[in-house]
């Protein structure tokens, strides 16, 4: 599981182009690369699994209305095997100082014990980010060629990743992406830099945690 230090350590790790580490007798490769950009015409940002009828509730931290970059972080290990350590939508170039955990309408942090966390469950094992007026458009599920959709999904797959932008209306799109090892429950933070302004917002997929 993940807890805000373990975020403060791996984000600086998955996120420089071509860092590699040993970890568990593994060499392990991290790349960036920009999924897309995703358009955030209110500002309130949904994370969810875009392919099933989860949670769709937006954070209750908001960003400036805009359209921003949608970094993912390819972790490569000595088999040749690629995966989706983090998503990332990137506000600003500047760093972050402070992690905290992004919470949805009813979502009390102070509740949690442990290692517990907040986050959205994905079943089709895809991961998503959107914003609010888009939720409800996102209803692939109801797509009478959701064969199209999830061949275009699809379409870069290599070696357990895949990602693509897809656009709803002229304002609205949904940047999807694998997470990590597929199913599970996945929890998303915000990087808070130092003048105290939101810098990016994470999804960890838990595979160095």
């Amino acid at each position: 599981m993940s807890d805000f230090t373990d975020i403060a350590d791996i984000y600086p790790i998955v996120y420089t182009q071509g860092r590699t580490i040993e970890r568990d007798s593994r060499t392990l490769t991290f790349t960036v690369v920009t999924a897309g950009r995703v358009s955030l015409p209110s500002g309130r940002i949904v994370a969810c699994d875009p392919l099933t009828a989860g949670r769709r509730s937006s954070f209750i931290q908001t960003v400036l209305p805009g359209r921003y970059p949608v970094d993912l972080a390819l972790m490569r290990s000595g088999n040749g095997g690629e995966r989706v350590a983090m998503a990332r939508i990137k506000f600003t170039s500047r760093q972050p100082l402070v992690w905290v955990m992004a919470l949805c309408k009813g979502e009390d942090q102070a509740t949690l014990v442990s290692d517990d966390y907040f986050g959205y469950n994905t079943e089709s094992g895809t991961g998503s980010f959107m914003d609010d007026e888009a939720a409800s458009k996102a209803d692939f599920a109801h797509l009478d060629d959701i064969d199209t959709l999830l061949a275009s999904l699809t379409s870069n797959y290599q070696s357990h990743r895949y990602w693509m932008e897809h656009p709803l209306d002229r304002r609205l799109n949904v940047i999807m992406f694998s997470s990590g090892q597929g199913a599970g429950s996945y929890a998303s933070y915000f990087g808070i830099d130092d003048a105290g302004d939101i810098c990016t917002l994470v999804t960890d997929f838990q595979l160095l945690s």
